[in-house]
């Protein structure tokens, strides 16, 4: 077949298309992934606060933003994980609001083991049935010994 297509002067315009073919591989909802908000056409998640560096006395509130719709696990739509330290196995779930504060009580279970000091505090958006939706971000905070009475994050109401 390629003998006859070069024989033809049909080989240029065959390399062209299928170069152009190749260029056009789509990105899906599973591709993007990175963190912090991330480039190209997947999933994002961003934490808008607390910012890296602020120091948190429970109860805090955290804001995260994300490209997908949030709800509960059971609506089918995506939610958030948030936890500290790599320790994905305790976590908080984040699952409404984009854009509104999400409160941090000090029996959370992201915050399980978590003693007083330096701390990266991680959010992962997550489909509806807890797997990784390819979304995620962190900032370092410091966590409070709890006798601040709040937290230096300006905050906003729960839920």
């Amino acid at each position: 077949m390629l003998k006859r297509l070069m024989s033809k002067g049909l080989m240029v315009p065959f390399a062209l298309g299928a170069l152009f073919l190749a260029a056009c591989g789509g990105g899906g909802y599973g591709d993007g992934g990175g963190s912090g908000g991330g480039s190209g056409d997947g999933p994002t998640v961003t934490i808008e606060t607390p910012s890296d560096g602020d120091t948190l006395d429970t109860p805090f509130k955290v804001v995260v933003d994300s490209s997908e719709d949030l709800g509960p696990t059971d609506s089918g739509n995506d939610h958030v994980h948030l936890y500290f330290d790599d320790n994905d196995s305790a976590y908080a779930v984040i699952d409404s609001g984009n854009g509104e504060a999400f409160e941090v009580a000090a029996d959370s279970p992201a915050l399980d083991g978590i003693d007083p000091g330096e701390h990266t505090l991680h959010v992962s958006l997550r489909n509806a049935d807890h797997s990784a939706a390819g979304a995620e971000d962190e900032v370092t905070v410091t966590i409070g010994d709890g006798s601040g009475g709040g937290s230096d994050n300006g905050g906003g109401g729960g839920y």
